[in-house]
């Protein structure tokens, strides 16, 4: 009924997955605000009740649910289902950055990921949609983007995870907009925008709203022990028509750092393409034999692989190929 009472009343917090761990949700809790069905669900492992299955302990949501839709006494079942063809969308994870010792993720209060951000920025995340620095509270005077965080790195993941360089523009661009004396940076390697009227949105970051682009990838960042201000220490390219590129030793002190970490297959991903079969390319990604004629068939007829499981690619791009594996599906089960 998503009435909401059980989660009132639930006395278990743990930290919330949803906000990447940056506030705490109860046990029994919605997965995130749009999650369909918009059905409460029971975190086994921190539970009360079912941790122990002592009888008489704790189900105090059990209790107040006057729909009756709790029931702890359900058992888990397999089932099996005969079916004409299986779509694989599996999706990626952020690459976990902490390995990365140079950026001080983890180390350093100030220094967070992507997806952080992203929580810290929304309307429905722990600050209620302001940027707030981790190690005070305070909204930062100059915002850092790093890109290809753990990619585009033979050591790490050796491919371009593609979104990155929009993802941190759109980023710089909102941040700008709900504080206007923000100041923006983005460190990148090359801007890859490829996309449909890309390039235009960059160069609007650039003039309208002042983000200011950076050649150079970071070697380390430091902490400022007073301020907790990052100082980011990095060679910069100078582009110049004259002669060849210069490349030069500087620093910048921020307020805060935000890693645009590289994008990976999803953690299920492996597993379930070694049940089906299925090949993959040299970077973990579904192998696709045949690009250009069948680009979402699979190596296995029937099994078709659509979005992040194939390459990494942003949502529209995703949309179109989740699109023609409905095309390919309909055309499989109508002859």
């Amino acid at each position: 009924t998503s009435c909401g009472d059980c989660v009132e009343k639930c006395p278990r917090r743990v930290p919330s997955e949803f906000n990447v761990g940056l506030d705490k949700r109860k046990a029994i809790y919605l997965p995130f605000p749009q999650a369909v069905p918009r059905k409460m669900t029971v975190d086994e492992e921190n539970c009360l009740y079912l941790t122990a299955r002592e009888k008489g302990r704790c189900r105090l949501c059990e209790q107040v649910c006057q729909a009756g839709a709790i029931d702890f006494e359900q058992k888990k079942r397999i089932s099996r289902l005969k079916v004409g063809a299986i779509v694989l969308a599996t999706g990626f994870d952020p690459y976990d950055p902490t390995p990365l010792k140079e950026y001080g993720y983890g180390q350093i209060a100030n220094v967070i990921t992507g997806l952080e951000y992203e929580r810290l920025i929304s309307a429905s995340g722990p600050t209620g949609g302001e940027l707030r620095r981790p190690s005070d509270g305070k909204v930062p005077n100059i915002l850092a983007f790093i890109q290809c965080v753990g990619s585009r790195d033979v050591h790490y993941n050796p491919y371009c995870s593609s979104v990155c360089c929009m993802h941190a523009t759109k980023e710089a661009i909102l941040a700008n907009e709900h504080y206007p004396d923000l100041k923006s940076a983005i460190f990148y390697t090359d801007v890859r925008a490829v996309g449909k009227r890309f390039q235009e949105y960059i160069t609007r970051a650039r003039q309208e709203y002042g983000v200011a682009f950076i050649r150079g990838r970071p070697g380390k960042i430091t902490e400022d022990p007073e301020t907790r201000n990052p100082i980011i220490w990095y060679d910069e390219t100078i582009l110049t028509e004259a002669e060849d590129p210069v490349r030069r030793a500087t620093s910048m002190e921020v307020g805060l750092v935000v890693l645009c970490q590289a994008l990976i297959p999803h953690g299920s991903h492996r597993e379930i393409t070694e049940k089906l079969g299925l090949e993959l390319d040299e970077a973990g990604f579904v192998d696709i034999p045949d690009k250009l004629s069948r680009p979402v068939d699979t190596n296995v007829p029937g099994i078709f692989a659509c979005g992040f499981c194939q390459a990494p690619q942003d949502i529209p791009d995703s949309v179109i190929q989740s699109s023609g594996v409905a095309a390919r599906v309909a055309e499989l089960l109508s002859s």
